[in-house]
């Protein structure tokens, strides 16, 4: 019987091991999985186009769903975690090398204690790099909107960058007095919050019949905790490529948000080039049958279209086009004077500290996936909001 039990907690010691042995060779071929669609999506777009259309939603529809079961933003959660989990590394550096001089290998709780962080370490890696991957980096090297969807010009004039503009205004001009407002003057969404939601969503699921990519599921948006901080990089929304959630700033001028919302959505459709995702944000907007919205998608481009009349229409046409009334002025803005005071009043660290990492983050992270112009491509929505409108 002795033999026998010796025998068996052999075996069972046996079998423990094993999961750990298969957890290298699980990670490496996983790395190596990512990396060969990584460079497959550089160099066919064939592939990525297909993966786009194919395979893409199958991760909104099932790690979106699973965070849409949570009322807050999960990925805003998971970065709190991350970087507790950093700085737990840094408090563990000194064991880590100490335990490498020493050359530890004896099986006691120090030896567990470094062997399962580093799993965790090496999984939280390979999650992240997985998703980063199939949810965001290969997304950049689709075919573009502008490419698939408009016959266009080798280049636009004067006139057809007035007539765009043109028409912007004028319709902000007009739904300025339709909006609902307080007693601030300053506009506010009529319905609820579910309400906002669903006719946002309803706005997207219409554009998926000229752009089939953006038909199907969409989760709730997740308004986002730290919107002060956020406030303080200067962004609207943000996507969470590893919980597959679109999250607004609930600190900006409400206006501002029915277009962040479905820009943040065309992003969990695979419309990952900002240019292009701030084009669905304008036109789900301007096609609903929502006030609110339309207002709010006129409002989204205006100023990408002003900034570029000023820098190309010759002066003597400028002074001849309709300007934006004084409420539009007022209701184009990114946060409210009394709205910057409270984000300044919260600052830990100075905004303009913040705002210049999160551009360099943000110029880096673009130009690395092959947009060259950076955070200057956020401005090539004038280029498709001409192409819209020369198509109608």
């Amino acid at each position: 019987m002795i033999k026998d039990t010796g025998i068996k907690h052999q075996k069972h010691n046996k079998l423990d091991k094993r999961p750990r042995k298969l957890q290298p060779r699980i990670i490496l071929s996983l790395l190596l999985l990512f990396t060969g669609i990584n460079v497959l999506s550089w160099n066919s777009k064939a592939f990525t186009d297909w993966y786009r259309l194919a395979i893409f939603p199958i991760w909104t529809g099932t790690l979106g769903r699973l965070s849409g079961l949570f009322a807050g933003s999960v990925g805003e959660i998971l970065i709190i975690i991350g970087i507790v989990l950093v700085l737990a590394q840094l408090l563990l550096l000194p064991v880590f090398v100490w335990a490498c001089i020493k050359k530890v290998r004896e099986k006691g709780v120090l030896h567990r204690l470094l062997s399962w962080d580093l799993r965790l370490v090496c999984w939280v890696l390979v999650y992240i790099y997985g998703t980063e991957t199939l949810n965001c980096y290969v997304m950049y090297h689709a075919s573009t909107v502008e490419g698939q969807y408009f016959e266009t010009k080798s280049s636009y004039g004067t006139e057809e960058l007035v007539r765009a503009y043109s028409i912007v205004v004028a319709q902000a001009n007009r739904l300025a007095g339709q909006v609902a407002r307080d007693e601030k003057g300053q506009a506010v969404y009529s319905g609820t919050q579910a309400g906002l939601y669903q006719a946002c969503k309803q706005a997207m699921r219409a554009q998926g019949q000229a752009y089939p990519y953006l038909d199907g599921y969409y989760p709730d948006p997740k308004p986002i905790r730290a919107s002060h901080f956020m406030s303080q990089q200067h962004l609207l929304g943000i996507y969470f490529p590893f919980t597959m959630e679109a999250n607004y700033n609930t600190v900006m001028y409400p206006l501002n948000v029915p277009a962040t919302i479905c820009h943040e959505f065309s992003h969990l459709k695979g419309i990952i080039l900002e240019d292009e995702a701030n084009f669905f944000g304008f036109v789900a907007c301007i096609e609903s049958d929502d006030v609110y919205l339309q207002y709010s998608g006129y409002l989204s481009v205006l100023g990408y279209l002003a900034r570029q009349v000023r820098e190309s229409v010759p002066k003597e046409i400028r002074s001849k086009l309709e300007n934006a009334q004084e409420q539009v002025v007022k209701d184009d803005v990114f946060l409210t004077q009394e709205a910057w005071g409270q984000v300044e009043g919260k600052a830990i660290v100075p905004t303009e500290m913040v705002n210049e990492a999160t551009h360099v983050f943000l110029e880096k992270n673009l130009t690395l996936n092959g947009v060259q112009d950076g955070i200057q491509s956020y401005s090539r929505v004038v280029r498709l909001v001409i192409d819209y409108y020369e198509s109608q």
